[in-house]
């Protein structure tokens, strides 16, 4: 599946009210194609309803690096265009790429356009390290299908897909400006790890501000309502 394809199924969840859908679209670069994209039929099942309901999560593929001038490795960026660069990451699974995500992506970049050469590069997870973490049902959306997701947001200047399990790798090779996480993450033991890391050679890490749990549903409780909801059909 492609973003726009994604981003239609997505809507038909119906998860977001409209003025909730109306902002997650206005942070994708194509935003004009997918409002084309929504008003025509559907030209089938909800792919993303027919994944959820089997439990089994997506095929598992390998990154595809010539998708998009966005998708890059940490020696790439290193190489090309660290320097001057302030440089920030955000990372994380990025399943059904929702609302919270794309406004903590968009929090990140505002941040960065106060400091010299903005350059926010996002990390994310591999389907197996996601398998590993979430359990087989997970990821909904494969490695590409998130990749492409994440490379149609408007903010988004590189995206690096994770072979290892955790950040640590790219981090020290990156050794970012800033480092973007939520408040809720900083519990686990390899985030406060990655935020160490990052300390100990002079970055930063910026928490992004609490939002009522209400107010967005996380790629989990998106599942749980859709669960729900075809459960009540039958």
């Amino acid at each position: 599946m492609k973003a726009e394809e994604i981003i239609r199924y997505i809507y038909d969840l119906d998860i977001y009210t409209q003025e909730q859908f109306s902002e997650y679209l206005g942070y994708f670069r194509q935003k004009n194609g997918a409002c084309s994209f929504l008003q025509q039929p559907a030209s089938g099942p909800n792919e993303i309803k027919k994944r959820i309901k089997a439990e089994t999560g997506a095929t598992p593929v390998h990154p595809d690096y010539r998708m998009s001038e966005k998708v890059t490795t940490a020696q790439l960026l290193n190489k090309r265009y660290r320097k001057p660069a302030t440089l920030g990451i955000v990372s994380g699974c990025f399943d059904l790429l929702h609302l919270g995500h794309v406004r903590n992506m968009d929090c990140a970049k505002r941040f960065l356009l106060t400091y010299p050469s903005p350059l926010l590069v996002v990390l994310t997870l591999s389907d197996e390290n996601i398998r590993m973490k979430k359990g087989d049902s997970r990821p909904v959306l494969n490695f590409n299908e998130r990749l492409d997701m994440i490379c149609s947001v408007e903010c988004i200047d590189y995206v690096i897909p994770l072979e290892e399990p955790n950040c640590l790798a790219v981090l020290n090779a990156l050794k970012p400006d800033y480092f973007f996480k939520a408040n809720a993450d900083r519990s686990q033991g390899i985030v406060r790890q990655e935020m160490e890391l990052v300390e100990l050679y002079g970055g930063k890490v910026e928490v992004f501000p609490s939002r009522p749990e209400a107010e967005v549903k996380s790629t989990t409780k998106m599942i749980e309502s859709v669960l729900e909801s075809m459960m009540r059909e039958w």
